[in-house]
């Protein structure tokens, strides 16, 4: 009779079998989606520091190219006092040109600090696009792991009742009937 119970245990064992598999692929699933989530979050900061960062560059930038152009000023006032003070006509010929190349060249400097500083905001503003990509890829990345853990499970399911058929038609109707 002990004997005669094996199969059955073989059975039971393996439905068993199927039941942890199938618990072990769902809990597997979860615990890829949560890491894929928390990479999201993760990500999402680093798309909000970026910008941050973007707008700091911004700021900077124009307040560097504001105190170029005070310290472009006061150059002009020291150029134009010091001729003044030594008699210079101001308003022709080289002093006039001096100047004027004063004020034009400080201007193209403050285009070049802004340039600067667009590229750099832009830079930022990059990095923040690709966090935004990747935390975005990160949650596709959570939905396929809690699908793929519930195909395991299904799938541990499945083999499991098959191995449960396979056992039950080896043992044959004869086998269950003196097991009661």
């Amino acid at each position: 009779m002990c004997v005669a119970a094996l199969p059955m245990i073989a059975m039971v064992s393996s439905l068993a079998s199927a039941a942890v598999g199938a618990v072990g692929a769902i809990q597997q699933g979860n615990a890829a989606a949560a890491s894929a989530k928390y990479n999201a979050a993760v990500n999402e900061n680093n798309n909000v520091l970026a910008q941050r960062a973007a707008e700091d560059a911004r700021k900077r930038g124009e307040q560097e190219a504001q105190e170029h152009n005070r310290r472009v000023s006061a150059l002009r006032g020291k150029q134009t006092a010091a001729m003044a003070a030594n008699g210079v006509d101001l308003t022709s010929g080289s002093p006039l040109n001096v100047t004027a190349d004063t004020a034009q060249l400080g201007a193209l400097d403050v285009l070049t600090i802004r340039n600067n500083t667009e590229r750099e905001a832009l830079g930022y503003e990059a990095q923040g696009m690709n966090f935004r990509a990747e935390a975005n890829l990160n949650r596709m990345q959570a939905k396929s792991a809690r699908q793929a853990g519930m195909i395991g499970a299904v799938g541990s399911v499945v083999s499991g009742f098959g191995q449960v058929a396979d056992k039950w038609y080896k043992m044959g109707p004869s086998s269950i009937g003196k097991l009661t």
